[in-house]
């Protein structure tokens, strides 16, 4: 973010259930959490801004522009589905299934980052990762509500309502949605521009953040 806070505002805020926002003890849908985000402008004066999302961050930059349309001046969606294919929703079910069973936090939090970075970074990133999950572990029950949260992803009848410019970042690699459904994405979003990162995976904002920056930063000064 550094490289980007020298030429942006930045606004940052730990969803529910993570950092230190606390879990509210209920289920939460996607639409709940777009609201926090909105919540959130609200709170820090910021009528407009450019969103920035990752995965389900994706998703909900996405639903966010296309439901409050004068909120939104530029959006990035970096790993972001469509909607929950049978494939998705097979992972889904998966992450429940582990969070749910008496596998120790440690093999749980390796499980759940697994397929998240590209495999060239593998090594470099996913020790480092499961550690810090390790130090600060996330409530299962947490888990298992964004498990549910994820489930409900579906821009179908919506992303023809997005009039902001959107840039869709997929790695190659992406082993999650996939560049199919970042494809998916750029299609359904009028004037959309997909952009493929070769050889990374689902969090190429981690695997290669100065080349990411520099290709954020470039569509936000359009």
């Amino acid at each position: 973010m550094g490289a980007l806070s020298a030429r942006f505002r930045l606004l940052l805020f730990d969803p529910r259930g993570v950092g230190e926002t606390p879990d509210p003890g209920t289920a939460f849908t996607p639409d709940d959490l777009a609201d926090d985000v909105v919540a959130a402008m609200d709170a820090a004066g910021v009528e407009r801004a450019h969103l920035v999302g990752h995965s389900l961050g994706a998703y909900l930059a996405l639903l966010l522009a296309a439901r409050w349309p004068d909120r939104a001046r530029r959006v990035v969606a970096v790993a972001p589905a469509l909607f929950m294919d049978p494939y998705l929703l097979a992972v889904m079910d998966h992450w429940a299934a582990l969070a749910a069973s008496d596998l120790s936090d440690h093999d749980l939090h390796a499980a759940l980052v697994l397929q998240a970075f590209g495999r060239a970074a593998f090594d470099r990133l996913v020790p480092a990762v499961v550690r810090e999950m390790d130090r600060r572990p996330p409530a299962r029950e947490t888990v298992l509500r964004y498990v549910d949260c994820d489930r409900g992803q579906d821009l179908r009848g919506l992303a023809a309502r997005i009039d902001a410019p959107v840039l869709v970042v997929c790695g190659s690699d992406d082993a999650l949605p996939g560049p199919g459904q970042a494809r998916a994405v750029a299609e359904a979003v009028p004037g959309a521009r997909l952009e493929l990162l070769d050889g990374l995976g689902h969090s190429p904002h981690i695997e290669a953040p100065a080349a990411f920056n520099r290709l954020v930063a470039d569509f936000l000064t359009r």
